[in-house]
């Protein structure tokens, strides 16, 4: 990849490479992702990357999420595969699951081929975990951060939400099927917490980002209705 182009497709809008403009800066022409090489240690460039603007739109939880952030091209990538406004975020939660992008990148892929779904969120470098019975009730947005000092940590690896699961490969495979059966799910600053009903333990998934975090708890809402918020 030249200097000159960071991402063929702008990770935001997929609509337009990301390419660094006169003033040292990395920008989509059309969403206006704009992106910045961040020093290591104050010091020395590494290419890392951080977010300088996010574009139009009510962006205050991603902002807030990824501000002081910095990654490579790819990890970046992803993270921000998983960028949507606010208000983006309340439509997933109350059903409109056109307002989701199914994610492409080659961790997906290969999710489509072996389950035949779409893939819709990737987060990843995760850990699973079985933590005390979650209350039946349900949220998206992050207000807080979790305690975690009870939770029993089972294995850790990539997050996918497709088209019917919730899954996390790894030595023991995890699958949590979307229906019914999904009685809570809670987000929080570090964590997003699952119910499966009859099981006497909730699921852990630690490790993401608050905008990661509210992502996949408002994708869970979309496809379980008894979960969603009620109507104002």
């Amino acid at each position: 990849m030249s200097q000159e182009l960071l991402y063929k497709e702008c990770p935001l809008c997929a609509q337009a490479p990301v390419t660094l403009q006169s003033n040292g800066e990395y920008r989509c022409q059309n969403c206006d992702l704009t992106l910045k090489e961040k020093p290591v240690l104050g010091l020395f460039k590494k290419g890392q990357y951080g977010v300088e603007k996010l574009g139009q739109g009510n962006f205050a939880l991603a902002r807030e999420s990824l501000k002081n952030v910095a990654l490579s091209p790819d990890p970046l990538k992803i993270t921000l595969g998983n960028v949507y406004t606010n208000d983006d975020l309340a439509e997933i939660a109350a059903g409109n699951l056109d307002a989701i992008r199914p994610v492409r990148t080659v961790l997906a892929q290969i999710i489509l081929e072996q389950l035949r779904e779409e893939c819709f969120v990737n987060v990843t470098g995760l850990r699973r975990g079985h933590g005390a019975p979650l209350a039946e009730e349900s949220w998206y947005l992050p207000t807080q951060k979790a305690s975690l000092q009870s939770v029993k940590w089972q294995d850790e690896g990539n997050l996918f939400c497709t088209t019917h699961r919730l899954v996390l490969p790894s030595n023991q495979f995890t699958f949590i099927r979307l229906g019914r059966k999904i009685s809570a799910v809670q987000a929080f600053t570090n964590a997003v917490a699952i119910q499966v009903s009859g099981e006497d333990y909730s699921t852990w998934f630690t490790g993401c980002r608050p905008h990661e975090a509210a992502l996949v708890a408002a994708y869970v809402m979309a496809k379980v209705p008894l979960l969603r918020p009620n109507p104002a």
